[in-house]
């Protein structure tokens, strides 16, 4: 069925095109009305100001009080929206307790019949293709989650839900078979190495790293920061996540370890080289292995380090299983329905007697996951397609399940509050990177790309990493580490008064 569910997805995106690009005036003034009384008059907490430079008009929604005075008659007046903007143009460091203060400025009618019909994904759109700006993308999404309450429905009008359903619906369909799932994956990362190099710190890594906490000293380990040390880098903190790993898996010198979802390397090497060693990484992205494999025998571990470009379904299973598995931020990219095989290929692969095995995953809470699951976003749609956020609690159950019992939870910690800072500064490079690293090199790789081509794709990356950041900021994402061992997995104790 996946070719005429395929068909039917593209069908719905082309029809969403179509359908938010008419502006006539009748329907413009009902999606106006219509979007105005579900959504923007229903907000109390933080203030947005909403200028629509089509009419010339301005409005104040939420709660205006010690904003200054409520602009009127087509003026700004002496309003104030409180900001802490960078030199770079984006947001600096913001706390979780703020009350934002947001403006929105509409230059293009449309974006009302795009935000009446489509609701996010319409808003998503507008914000692509430049008919809405918002200097605070991170706000503007905090200050809709703090109001997600009073809005019934997220928000979403009668056309909007529906619309909504039945694509979830033709969502729900396609399955991550091996063959969608490699090009998905090759739709992401396959777009260039140059684009991550833009953004990424130095080592590579692309996923949530671990911070030093502010209110623990820096001791022998680098662990905390006390007042008056140095800010450390991103790329020390993302060394504290591969460390967590390499300790929580007790990776030792005899380890033949598999590693899910390569990226560019930078955990297959540490893990070799900090330990000694052996490790078989797998990928799906033919990027990624040319790029891991240079790195790796830059750092003279070709010995050790295997990359493999293979599905995890056809893995081979060898004549002695491995000893350790670890895997950071794949099993988003599993999908909902092969979760149960995922589990089963690791309860396969890892040794029965004393394994150990690490994931991280980015997941949905578990009040928000049943919606979450029946519908379309705009992250499924236009970065990870196919991407799958689960529960802590379907990790749990698969991971039991799969298993037959025999893979036993020791530890679940959730980092999820440390990707904010990292996706600020992932936005904040990719920003000031983008017109003299980024573009050059997509008009380099995609020689029909239009200067109108290329700002979309900018403003597709700046909303994507604004709207993750705030997923986050709110705690309307995770992201858990979970560790497993086998009965005998004895060295989980180490360090333990026995």
């Amino acid at each position: 069925p996946h070719p005429l569910l395929s068909l039917l997805s593209l069908t719905a995106t082309h029809l969403r095109h179509t359908l938010g690009s008419l502006t006539f005036p009748p329907a413009v003034s009902l999606a106006k009305a219509l979007t105005q009384s579900t959504f923007f008059s229903r907000l109390q907490t933080g203030t947005l100001l909403l200028v629509d430079q089509v009419t010339a008009e301005i409005h104040v929604f939420g709660d205006t009080l010690g904003a200054g005075p409520a602009p009127g008659d087509g003026e700004l007046g002496n309003f104030v929206l409180c900001r802490r903007q960078s030199a770079a143009g984006v947001k600096e460091e913001r706390q979780a307790t703020d009350i934002p203060g947001v403006e929105l400025v509409v230059t293009d009618d449309a974006f009302w019949v795009r935000l009446c019909l489509f609701a996010d994904m319409g808003f998503a759109e507008s914000y692509m293709l430049g008919e809405v700006e918002c200097e605070d993308l991170t706000g503007f999404f905090h200050m809709f989650v703090l109001n997600r309450g009073r809005l019934g429905n997220d928000g979403a009008t009668v056309v909007s839900g529906l619309w909504s359903y039945l694509t979830g619906l033709v969502r729900m369909g396609i399955t991550n078979t091996m063959e969608r799932a490699e090009l998905n994956v090759t739709r992401h990362y396959d777009i260039g190495n140059e684009l991550f190099e833009a953004f990424l710190s130095g080592d590579m890594v692309y996923s949530c790293p671990i911070w030093r906490l502010r209110t623990e000293g820096r001791g022998d380990e680098g662990e905390g920061e006390g007042e008056g040390e140095e800010e450390e880098s991103l790329e020390e903190a993302q060394m504290r996540k591969i460390n967590y790993f390499i300790e929580a898996a007790k990776i030792k010198p005899t380890d033949h370890v598999l590693e899910f979802g390569t990226g560019w390397g930078t955990m297959a090497i540490e893990v070799a080289r900090q330990t000694g060693c052996r490790v078989t990484s797998i990928t799906l992205s033919r990027e990624q292995k040319s790029y891991a494999d240079r790195k790796i025998k830059a750092a003279g571990l070709a010995d050790r380090i295997t990359v493999l470009v293979l599905d995890y379904r056809m893995l081979p299973i060898p004549e002695t299983p491995y000893d350790k598995i670890i895997s950071c931020e794949m099993i988003e990219a599993v999908g909902e329905k092969f979760l149960s095989t995922f589990f089963e290929r690791v309860d396969k692969l890892l040794k029965k007697d004393g394994g150990v095995a690490v994931f991280q995953c980015i997941t949905m809470p578990e009040g928000r996951h049943g919606r979450y699951s029946r519908r379309e976003d705009f992250i499924n749609h236009y970065i990870f397609p196919g991407g799958y956020l689960p529960s802590t609690t379907q990790l749990l159950n698969h991971i039991t399940t799969q298993s037959n019992g025999t893979l036993i939870i020791e530890k679940i910690e959730n980092i999820g509050a440390h990707y904010v800072k990292a996706l600020r500064l992932w936005r904040e490079a990719f920003l000031n990177n983008f017109d003299t690293r980024i573009a050059p090199a997509l008009r380099e790789q995609h020689p029909g790309m239009t200067g109108r081509d290329v700002e979309v794709f900018r403003r597709k990356w700046e909303y994507y990493f604004a709207y993750s950041e705030a997923g986050f900021l709110t705690k309307t994402l995770g992201d858990v580490i979970i560790t497993v061992g086998r009965e005998g997995a004895v060295e989980l104790m180490e360090g333990v008064p026995l």
